[in-house]
């Protein structure tokens, strides 16, 4: 393809809170210091669904959609982020976000993810040069900055478009927090998070991973994706579920805790079950104005490590796929997709993904509908 236009894309733009999505088509220009991707599936994230009921803003009109897998569709100078040559019709994934690699964040601190001049997929205005930067559309274009990684044949679709956003944030907080086979772990959420963190701490060569959610069925998928132990706070308090954890440890409490919920409720009973010298992870706070009360008695005289991480180093997500292709066939991970959509019935998938009765609503934008 040549920098002249020579087709149209079609995307769903959001314009705000109860306002149906806006679907349109719009002129697809590209070079070949940008990389034009054909998406083949996207998926609806968490935070996605805290844009829509107005927890977090956007500046509208916004492309969302993050989660994403797609096909190179045009001619490109730019290589993987393993400097292989990229082809049309190469299956790939990439970081959710654009970095310039040169600024304070980026180089003294080894945070691209914060970058000076971040860019961040699906959640940036849908005009000008940011048009076709969200994944819910038939096409989305890639920019410098971005870390690319070829998705193995072994690996489905499926199986690949929530770890570019879900598995990878996963995984570089426990590579940050630390991870020590023959510990103890609670995790506080069973969304795709919470699932993704407890197959891992299990591969990991932890001898309990028990997981705290309100919603039933997701406990049984955590059971499948190695989850030792369950529990529901609407049917256990959380004081029996703490002297449950207690009892499971021999009194000393879990060594390591994580928070993938978001809710407020949390963190100070993730506090309260950890033992001595513990390490608590969180990453669910990813909206506003998210206040929590603990007690910080017992943080101090505990000994207690909290880390809070937001997103992820872009080499991180070559770990996530090596994680996928490695457990595949341990660990159902096509199975924590639910209903697919076509683009024109995006309104109907996000109603659905917003019921929470499945862990991702996918959107497969070359689908129309019946």
């Amino acid at each position: 393809m040549s920098e002249d236009i020579q087709e149209f894309a079609q995307i769903a733009r959001f314009h705000g809170i109860n306002t149906p999505f806006e679907i349109s088509e719009v002129p697809v220009t590209t070079t070949k210091d940008t990389v034009l991707i054909r998406v083949g599936l996207a998926t609806i994230c968490g935070s996605d669904l805290h844009t829509v009921s107005g927890r977090r803003g956007a500046e509208v009109p916004c492309g969302l959609g993050h989660e994403i897998v797609g096909t190179v569709a045009a001619p490109t100078h730019l290589c993987s982020a393993e400097g292989k040559p990229l082809h049309e019709g190469d299956r790939i994934t990439w970081s959710l976000t654009a970095s310039c690699g040169a600024c304070h964040y980026c180089v003294n601190r080894k945070l691209p993810q914060k970058c000076e001049t971040l860019f961040k997929y699906g959640h940036a205005r849908s005009e000008g040069i940011g048009t076709l930067s969200g994944g819910f559309a038939t096409h989305i274009l890639l920019r410098p900055g971005t870390a690319i990684y070829h998705i193995p044949d072994a690996i489905k679709d499926e199986e690949a478009v929530p770890i570019n956003c879900a598995l990878a944030t996963v995984l570089n907080g426990l590579e940050t927090i630390g991870t020590h086979p023959g510990e103890t772990a609670v995790i506080h959420g069973a969304g795709t998070l919470g699932i993704y963190a407890a197959c891992y701490l299990r591969e990991q060569g932890y001898d309990i991973v028990a997981v705290v959610d309100l919603n039933a069925a997701r406990l049984e998928i955590a059971k499948r994706f190695g989850a030792t132990h369950t529990f529901n706070p609407d049917t256990t308090s959380m004081a029996a579920i703490d002297a449950t954890l207690k009892k499971l440890t021999g009194g000393r409490g879990i060594e390591l805790a994580v928070e993938v919920s978001g809710a407020t409720s949390a963190l100070p009973s993730l506090i309260e079950s950890l033992a001595i010298g513990g390490r608590c992870l969180t990453l669910g706070y990813v909206y506003p104005h998210a206040n929590v009360s603990l007690n910080a008695h017992q943080l101090v005289t505990k000994c207690v490590t909290l880390r809070g991480v937001h997103n992820y180093h872009p080499t991180v997500l070559r770990a996530a796929l090596r994680f996928i292709e490695n457990n595949r066939t341990r660990y159902p991970f096509a199975s924590l997709i639910g209903e697919t959509y076509p683009l024109a019935d995006i309104d109907t998938a996000f109603a659905h993904a917003l019921r929470q009765d499945a862990l991702r609503v996918a959107i497969n934008p070359t689908w129309h509908s019946v």
